[in-house]
């Protein structure tokens, strides 16, 4: 990212006593990023075909709950049909209608008892597709931070092997006074030797 980009061309015009644990603390970044990026890689490679999948099968089920329902709807309609039917006690009618009701209300039995197995197993596939598919997913995350936390503690790590001491005894050791007056702004020099001169002008 652009905190790790401009943290390395920092760290590559840094002091030697510390430019090691600095690049160092980039690698680590770096590793977490790419880690990340194969992470996703990874989420999508394994769970996007079941997600699909699912999605497939939620359309076949609610097309064939719709159809069995239709058809529960109709046996039922009939069923109250019949019973609304009148006619004479003990006559061959009524004896026709009692044995078609008796047909229809089996026929109604067995459409509920299909939508309920629908039920059931459609219900039963989710929760072990649920299981499956966030459970691979925690699995992954998993791994993605233990692996950050490793290089995460190794970037700690990086900082806390700084030395305070060494590094400033390499910088003044380093540091001449050309390099300091070349450091110093331009204004400042100038303004140095006109007191210079003035000082120069008084004694005369």
């Amino acid at each position: 990212d652009s905190f790790n980009i401009c943290l390395s061309e920092y760290s590559a015009k840094e002091n030697k006593a510390i430019r090691g644990e600095l690049v160092d603390f980039c690698e680590c970044l770096k590793a977490v990023e790419d880690k990340k990026q194969q992470t996703i890689e990874t989420i999508t490679e394994k769970l996007k075909p079941s997600c699909d999948r699912w999605k497939a099968i939620c359309s076949e089920v609610q097309v064939t709950l719709k159809s069995q329902c239709l058809a529960r709807d109709k046996e039922a309609k009939a069923v109250r049909t019949l019973e609304k039917t009148k006619c004479k006690e003990g006559s061959k009618k009524a004896e026709q209608v009692a044995t078609e009701k008796a047909a229809k209300q089996t026929e109604l039995a067995t459409k509920n008892a299909e939508i309920l197995a629908l039920m059931q197993q459609f219900h039963t596939q989710k929760l072990n597709d649920y299981k499956a598919i966030l459970s691979t997913y925690a699995q992954i995350q998993m791994l993605y931070h233990s692996r950050a936390l490793e290089f995460y503690t190794r970037a700690f790590q990086d900082i806390l092997d700084i030395q305070d001491e060494e590094y400033i005894e390499t910088v003044l050791n380093e540091t001449t006074p050309l390099s300091i007056s070349q450091s110093v702004p331009q204004s400042m020099n100038t303004s140095n030797r006109h007191s210079s001169q003035d000082n120069l002008n008084m004694t005369k």
